[in-house]
């Protein structure tokens, strides 16, 4: 799997309340999902590119879903299909 750039809604990078590393996972899904409103992600294909376990990226997700940036569903042990709210 190739790198991604990490591009997303400016907003985000200004909000102080979300740590870096919750940033960095939205743009992931936002640059993964381009001009798409569900994507599915697992996290084996995001330790690839940050270093982080099962618990941290739900706990991530959490924080994103609680700002209203996306909404996540986990499916199965490390797999989740994620929408991100425009």
């Amino acid at each position: 799997m190739k790198k991604k750039q990490f591009i997303a809604d400016p907003t985000i990078w200004g909000n102080k309340n979300i740590p870096k590393e919750a940033k960095y996972i939205y743009c992931y899904i936002y640059s993964k999902g381009f001009n798409k409103y569900i994507t599915d992600i697992n996290v084996g294909e995001l330790q690839q590119v940050l270093k982080i376990s099962n618990v941290g990226l739900r706990k991530n997700l959490k924080i994103l879903e609680k700002f209203k940036y996306l909404v996540f569903e986990e499916y199965a042990n490390g797999m989740y299909t994620v929408s991100i709210n425009n």
